[in-house]
């Protein structure tokens, strides 16, 4: 299906699956906390989404990579030395093959990236119950007003945040209304 791709329709294909894997684990992410992201996102933000998750913290970049060698290990070395082991050589044939492997990278990558926005999700829907969330943003308003938000999220036209004491997120547009979005340093 894919032997014959030359350059342009692998990019074009790659383009296509990060626009995907970026509007749908966004679209989970703000879905469980009760936004429809759909309605404040362009093609964009979905396409570098994905990076932008995993630069945005040395820990999940780590763990991406580390979960994607783990995944290239075991589909390289252990499961052609079960499938030797117990004489399946169709089978040994079938995942030896290079487009096998990349086809199982690719599909590990539109679970891992789901799946993390889940785990955070969840996380950040708890935190907002209990309303344990600190502060980490000052958003300056051309107006003169000043608001300590935690920011849970941004794209190029929204900034996404809760402010302290309240259960909901709360979606403001950037452009004709922020002057400046400043980090509030961490307290030791």
């Amino acid at each position: 299906m894919f032997k014959n791709l030359n350059l342009q329709e692998i990019l074009s294909l790659a383009y296509v699956i990060l626009v995907v894997i970026g509007v749908i684990s966004e679209s989970i992410f703000y879905g469980v906390l009760g936004v429809h992201y759909l309605e404040y996102t362009s093609i964009l933000d979905a396409l570098i989404s994905p990076f932008s998750l995993i630069t945005s913290d040395l820990r999940v970049f780590l763990i991406v990579i580390l979960m994607m060698l783990l995944y290239y290990l075991y589909m390289t070395k252990f499961l052609p030395w079960v499938f030797k082991k117990t004489n399946k050589t169709k089978s040994l044939e079938s995942i030896k093959n290079k487009k096998t492997l990349y086809l199982a990278l690719l599909l590990a990558l539109i679970i891992i990236f789901p799946s993390m926005r889940i785990g955070m999700s969840v996380s950040y829907k708890e935190r907002l119950k209990e309303k344990t969330f600190k502060n980490d943003h000052s958003l300056v308003f051309k107006s003169g007003e000043v608001l300590n938000v935690k920011k849970i999220g941004q794209n190029t036209s929204y900034i996404f945040y809760v402010q302290e004491n309240d259960t909901e997120v709360t979606v403001t547009p950037i452009l004709d209304n922020i002057k400046q979005i400043k980090r509030i340093p961490k307290k030791d």
